[in-house]
């Protein structure tokens, strides 16, 4: 014998789901490793395409590797990275910032910004500075708008690089105090 009135209000009621068993968990930011070359060099590359960053062989970003942060997810793909090029003992850019363009907006660019930072005042800087046309960015993370020429060394490397045939878009330079 069937309990009609059991299945018919078992029927009527709100569709029950079972509680995940994966949670998605919030992006890492840490130093880059080995296994991040290729996707660092693809999304760096992917601006350079854009004129929004130079460009990065996978060898030169393997060779800077201790250089570079990266926001991480829990699959182990880079969604963001910043890397931290020294110029002299006393002069270091915050440089080769992007963030994947599926996760922009959700403060990635600022953990890394933040990470290269860090490497900055544990390597003894005092200031870095950026060059790029993201002007709000830099502005709200405490970077002013300095002239370029404050970085003979950045100017230099820019000469080079269109000696080399790189086309270089014109950028603000911004810079901050980040000493302690």
């Amino acid at each position: 014998m069937h309990n009609l009135a059991s299945n018919a209000s078992a029927e009527s009621a709100p569709f029950r789901s079972r509680p995940a068993l994966v949670t998605e968990l919030a992006p890492v930011v840490r130093r880059a490793q080995l296994v991040d070359v290729l996707q660092l060099a693809a999304l760096v590359n992917g601006f350079a395409a854009d004129q929004l960053l130079l460009p990065r062989s996978t060898e030169q970003v393997a060779l800077a590797l201790d250089n570079y942060v990266v926001a991480v997810d829990a699959g182990g793909r880079v969604l963001a990275c910043a890397s931290l090029d020294e110029y002299s003992p006393s002069i270091a850019e915050v440089a080769s910032v992007a963030v994947d363009r599926g996760f922009q907006g959700l403060g990635l660019g600022t953990q890394v910004v933040a990470a290269a930072e860090q490497i900055a005042r544990q390597r003894g800087f005092e200031q870095v500075f950026a060059m790029s046309l993201a002007e709000r960015f830099f502005s709200s993370m405490g970077y002013a708008v300095v002239a370029l020429a404050d970085y003979p060394e950045k100017l230099a490397r820019y000469e080079s690089l269109v000696a080399g045939g790189v086309a270089i878009v014109p950028k603000r330079c911004f810079a901050k105090t980040i000493a302690e």
